[in-house]
């Protein structure tokens, strides 16, 4: 496995009054592609300022390279240039653009972080990426036309198909039924199977979902608690 993500006395701090609040506290991390890691613990423990901070969306204190690419240093043109070409989100509550079909929906992540294809390679990747989650024959569907699942699916096809390096998921079963969550969860783990450069850091609060992991962090007050290296399970055998 090649190296992808370092950080190195990371901080996060916010402003509450005359109070300085850690939302991350003197965090050391290495992490390789080809893997899923989950970041367990409970509300408040600094789960999401980490992904935010990794993805280049909140600014923080201490250095994060990724590919050797040191993000912490960067201007906001080219944070905005790395999260177009090298990370993929897939958020709780979807985040779908509403008047694009499921369709639509990936073809526009695709044409921001791929300027130089065609029209139609843009067209055939969407596709590619739709039929990749089971859902080729919502194509034309509208978000509004979609359950859950289903546009959480579209999420995760429209995070595919920039092909990313770095695939960061914040609750992403977190609004679905068990059923719904397992075939996502059970989706992003066929995409690690099939690109050995993919990492996937995937937020929640569910222990169960954490057994798909091969590694586990357990955050505690904006600090790691502790790092587990494990065998991880199908999706499909999850419960909860």
């Amino acid at each position: 496995m090649v190296g992808i993500i370092e950080l190195k006395d990371v901080n996060r701090t916010y402003r509450m009054g005359s109070s300085e609040i850690f939302a991350l506290k003197n965090v050391n991390l290495t992490l390789e592609s080809g893997q899923i890691v989950v970041v367990l613990g409970p509300s408040g423990s600094g789960k999401t300022t980490l992904l935010n901070v990794i993805g280049g969306i909140d600014k923080c204190k201490g250095h994060i390279s990724i590919d050797g690419k040191i993000i912490t240093k960067m201007n906001k043109k080219d944070l905005t240039r790395y999260r177009r070409s090298t990370v993929g989100f897939i958020f709780q509550f979807f985040n779908l653009i509403p008047v694009f079909s499921a369709q639509e929906n990936i073809e526009y992540a695709i044409e921001l972080s791929h300027t130089s294809l065609s029209r139609r390679e843009v067209v055939q990747k969407a596709s590619k990426y739709l039929e990749a989650v089971e859902l080729e024959k919502k194509a034309l569907s509208f978000p509004s036309r979609l359950s859950g699942g289903e546009q959480q699916r579209v999420a995760a096809a429209r995070a595919f198909a920039k092909e990313p390096r770095l695939l960061l998921c914040d609750e992403p079963t977190g609004e679905l039924s068990v059923k719904e969550g397992k075939k996502v969860l059970s989706i992003i783990q066929q995409m690690v199977k099939d690109r050995s450069d993919l990492l996937v850091l995937l937020v929640t609060h569910n222990q169960e979902i954490s057994k798909i992991a091969h590694k586990v962090i357990r955050l505690r007050s904006g600090e790691i608690d502790s790092i587990t290296d494990q065998k991880p399970i199908d999706a499909s055998q999850l419960n909860w």
